[in-house]
């Protein structure tokens, strides 16, 4: 596995279980997949009905949240390959790396690490609850 395959690998894993804090909404703690499926949805509604009020400032958070996560999470791989698995064989950094995303989705399917205002059910939730 290259370098580069690796850390596109390491930050795919963290965007979509590496739970980071919304800044500005007390009690939300959710992977950046969630900001932006958020995002995504909210802009939809800004197409339709428009960016006035709340809706304006809430989609330009939520999408703030996803630039700047996103870039932290790419930042965060890219330091981890350059210090850490690049040093190893590429057989074993494969397989590290494999180990490590498995972990960490593993971590956020049954552990209820998540917090989250705006989900259904419960405001804890693991990545199975939080996607569906």
């Amino acid at each position: 596995m290259s370098s580069r395959a690796i850390r596109w690998t390491l930050f795919a894993g963290l965007v979509v279980a590496w739970p980071l804090p919304l800044v500005g909404l007390e009690g939300s703690f959710v992977p950046v997949l969630r900001f932006a499926e958020l995002a995504g949805a909210l802009s939809i509604l800004v197409i339709l009905e428009g960016a006035g009020g709340m809706v304006g400032a809430m989609l330009l958070l939520l999408w703030g949240h996803v630039l700047v996560y996103g870039l932290m999470l790419y930042g965060a791989a890219s330091l981890l390959v350059r210090f850490g698995f690049s040093r190893l064989p590429p057989r074993v950094a494969a397989v590290t790396v494999a180990a490590t995303i498995a972990a960490l989705v593993g971590w956020g399917l049954f552990g209820r690490l998540y917090d989250t205002p705006f989900h259904h059910d419960d405001a804890h939730a693991s990545l199975l609850d939080l996607y569906r």
